[in-house]
């Protein structure tokens, strides 16, 4: 790896994404680049350049009302949970998000997990499950993850359209709190929409 005095020097890497679960993978990057030839310079170099890929917790800009409006592509309780954990520490006020099931197939498989993920966000707003290749049988829908939910307490809401979810959100978010747009499907429109009203 070389000497320690460039081990010493060079250990220390600010990210500039934000999570555990970034920093368990830059720390895997790292060994693997290391074990293989890189220098800890080029290691430590690469890894602060690392702005992050599209839809991972993706700043999309500022809403009418001033808060600040990111996208995410989680659509599994594991990648929510790691999401809103990163997310907590942005500042803001109140952490909202907008999620949006993605398959009835994978809905039903993880109902009670993505209520519990979803517990994270101080308000949760549900749109329709994202069909993608399935059809709807009418087994599981958005309103069981909101039931779930409110069993728990949480402050939860669901809506059918998109015009609800953004009359609703413009009508509730403040100026400095966090809006997640969550999901593999179409939920990223939701806040395009709502930065292109301001």
């Amino acid at each position: 790896v070389g000497s320690e005095m460039c081990i010493r020097d060079s250990c220390v890497i600010d990210l500039n994404v934000p999570g555990v679960h970034n920093v368990s993978d830059a720390v895997a990057a790292a060994a693997a680049c290391i074990e293989n030839g890189m220098s800890v310079y080029s290691v430590k170099a690469g890894l602060q350049s690392f702005r992050g890929t599209k839809r991972r917790l993706e700043y999309r800009g500022t809403s009418v009302h001033g808060a600040s409006v990111y996208d995410d592509y989680a659509h599994h309780p594991t990648e929510i949970r790691a999401t809103l954990s990163a997310a907590k520490d942005y500042p803001h006020d109140e952490l909202w998000v907008i999620f949006q099931p993605h398959t009835y197939t994978r809905t039903k498989a993880f109902l009670p997990e993505f209520a519990k993920a979803l517990e994270q966000a101080d308000h949760i707003v549900l749109a329709d499950i994202y069909a993608a290749r399935e059809v709807d049988t009418g087994e599981v829908s958005s309103k069981d993850v909101m039931k779930l939910l409110q069993e728990d307490g949480q402050d939860v809401h669901y809506f059918p359209s998109f015009e609800e979810i953004k009359d609703f959100v413009k009508a509730h978010v403040k100026g400095h709190d966090l809006l997640i747009t969550m999901g593999a499907g179409n939920v990223v429109e939701i806040g395009e929409e709502l930065l292109a009203e301001k």
